[in-house]
């Protein structure tokens, strides 16, 4: 699997971990420890990934990357065919969406490279093998290059994750930016006003 595709795997895992937790900090308990365990394992594995260079447990990843969107789409199914409207089910739309979509894209990224993988007569198994064609392939691949694919997949990732972030209910309670500042000297009660 070509470096910069890992990359950005493990960048929409930590991306779709990022959003479950903050949507599982206000969700109802059942969907909170569901969202809260999958952000946990989503972080996780998106961490490993960037440290170990290369993906581990791909095949039970492609199917686990798709149970925070079936839980999603069960919830607003059963939701709105009760009436609830989908807000009141605990899961906002665009957080989880985004979410969606990165866990989507992981899992159909890791299918396509699997069955390409299993089609090369010969795919090395050793780790050792694995990580000496991950660094061949690094040396092949200009600086240039991979730093601005890094970088356009950062941006992309990160721009989704925070406007995904702010949606949630811990977005909405955040601090705005800018209100950090220290008052103004002549705002702040003076000493001898307290008598």
């Amino acid at each position: 699997m070509n470096p910069i595709i890992r990359i950005w795997l493990a960048f929409a895992a930590i991306g779709a971990a990022l959003i479950h937790l903050a949507v599982g900090a206000a969700a109802p308990l059942p969907l909170s420890i569901i969202l809260v365990g999958f952000g946990i394992a989503e972080l996780g594995w998106g961490v490993v990934t960037l440290y170990r260079g290369r993906v581990l447990a791909q095949d039970a990843t492609i199917a686990l990357a798709l149970v925070p969107v079936f839980v999603w789409g069960v919830t607003a199914t059963l939701g709105s065919g009760l009436g609830v409207a989908a807000g009141s089910t605990g899961l906002p739309f665009y957080p989880m969406a985004v979410a969606s979509l990165f866990g989507i894209s992981l899992s159909a990224a890791l299918a396509v490279f699997r069955r390409l993988g299993s089609r090369s007569p010969a795919a090395p198994e050793a780790d050792d093998a694995a990580d000496t064609a991950v660094a061949q392939t690094l040396v092949e691949l200009p600086a240039w290059r991979f730093l601005a694919a890094v970088i356009v997949g950062s941006v992309l990732f990160s721009g989704l994750t925070t406007s995904a972030l702010a949606a949630t209910e811990a977005g909405k309670h955040a601090v705005p930016h800018g209100s950090h500042s220290i008052p103004a000297p002549d705002s702040l009660p003076s000493p001898h006003s307290a008598h």
